[in-house]
């Protein structure tokens, strides 16, 4: 459907995308502490103080949405230093307006589905983001075609088709969360608790460097975009398909990091840590598994893949191929790193991590895929290359940390 828009519209949703999540990233990765913290309190079925840690992380995601609005505005001031074409800057100026609204009910959103997560509720959020997905897709083909007197947008209509599913995820997750009489235990506690320091420092341990650790990785990524767009609009279109291939692979590999963050939260509050560290391997195990039959798929299928984007622009499909095979094969280490950080933050182990993802991406991919797609002319195969690379070392160095890291919890205890 998207595809139907031609390498112009891709390019602009490209560094769209590229925009907003720089900005985003950050206030999802701070969610993180939340589930953390709700794993631990659900252990100890203290609802009190579970209810006062999800009041707490409703007011930082509120604040981090209001910073993040904003910055979307600064952002316009930067964008023609960029070196971007300029064909496309006023039709993605306009649609980060739009999509930037969304904000509010997707931070907040993250709180009530990291709450969810921490209780091991998984299918109330899971049920919810597939029927967004369902309004979002629904909504895209009402909007982008003008099909049933809706307005015709063209690619503006994606901006409004996420907009609309975003603030139905909120109003969904409220809904059908406050039918488990678990919830509503914590609910019964929840009124207006002004501020606590206690709190607050408690979810900023935590969360400000998860929130750095995922706006060093996802921002590299985000990066990416903006080097592809200095390599041309077809270099960028294709670069485009192919974060939008991975990116739904990877989410659903970042399932298994929610449960190793949940299940090994739960079994570090309770002090079992000889089944805290063989719940972390079996599930690296289970996604190293999930994610080499990915990409064989993606390998398989690649002659096929870049029709279902584009079919009118054999340079883009041709270029989309070959960077195919390369993302698939990093994207093995990639799920294996995002299982790892998801088992470190359940023993709230975020500092080291955090630089391990600073090294790994600004350090070795970005400077690499830089050097490699601009002066070595490889276009957004450098790119990828480079990526892959920071992918494939970060891993490596996680999966060490963990390793060290539960050795010496067992030792100690």
């Amino acid at each position: 459907m998207i595809g139907s828009l031609g390498k112009k519209a891709l390019a602009s949703i490209s560094l769209s995308n590229a925009v907003f999540f720089i900005i985003i990233i950050f206030g999802l990765g701070m969610s993180s502490g939340i589930s953390v913290l709700i794993a631990s309190v659900e252990a100890e079925k203290n609802y009190k103080k579970g209810a006062i840690i999800f009041y707490h992380g409703l007011i930082i995601n509120f604040l981090l949405s209001i910073l993040m609005y904003g910055a979307i505005y600064i952002f316009f001031f930067i964008f023609p230093y960029l070196g971007q074409p300029k064909n496309i800057f006023y039709e993605t100026k306009s649609f980060l307006k739009i999509i930037s609204i969304s904000f509010f009910p997707w931070m907040i959103f993250e709180i009530f589905r990291k709450f969810s997560e921490g209780l091991s509720l998984i299918y109330p959020s899971f049920i919810i983001t597939w029927i967004s997905a369902l309004i979002n897709i629904i909504f895209n083909y009402l909007f982008i075609h003008g099909f049933y007197h809706f307005p015709k947008l063209g690619f503006l209509g994606v901006a409004y088709a996420t907009l609309i599913s975003r603030i139905s995820m909120l109003i969904g997750i409220y809904f059908l969360l406050y039918q488990y009489k678990k919830v509503r235990n914590y609910f019964f506690y929840l009124k207006y608790y002004l501020y606590n320091k206690k709190y607050l420092k408690k979810i900023l341990k935590i969360g400000v460097p998860s929130g750095l650790h995922m706006l060093f990785e996802m921002s590299a990524f985000s990066m990416s975009s903006f080097i592809s767009g200095k390599c041309g609009i077809k270099e960028l279109a294709a670069h485009q398909i192919v974060i939008n291939l991975v990116s739904s692979t990877f989410l659903l590999c970042s399932g298994f990091s929610i449960v190793a963050t949940i299940r090994i939260g739960n079994k570090f509050a309770l002090q079992n840590y000889f089944e805290l560290r063989k719940i972390g391997w079996s599930i690296i195990y289970m996604g190293i598994i999930f994610m080499s039959i990915c990409s064989l798929l993606f390998i398989f299928f690649r002659n096929y893949i870049p029709f279902l984007y584009i079919n009118n622009d054999k340079d883009v499909i041709k270029i989309t191929k070959k960077i195919i095979i390369i993302a698939s094969i990093f994207q093995l280490f990639d799920g294996i790193q995002s299982i790892i950080i998801g088992a470190l933050r359940g023993i709230q182990d975020v500092n080291i991590p955090m630089w391990i993802s600073f090294f790994s991406y600004w350090i070795i991919a970005l400077p690499i895929g830089y050097f490699f797609s601009i002066y070595l002319k490889m276009g957004s195969i450098g790119v990828w290359s480079g990526l892959g690379l920071g992918i494939t070392i970060s891993s490596i160095l996680l999966i060490n940390r963990y390793n060290i890291l539960t050795k010496k919890i067992l030792k100690k205890n």
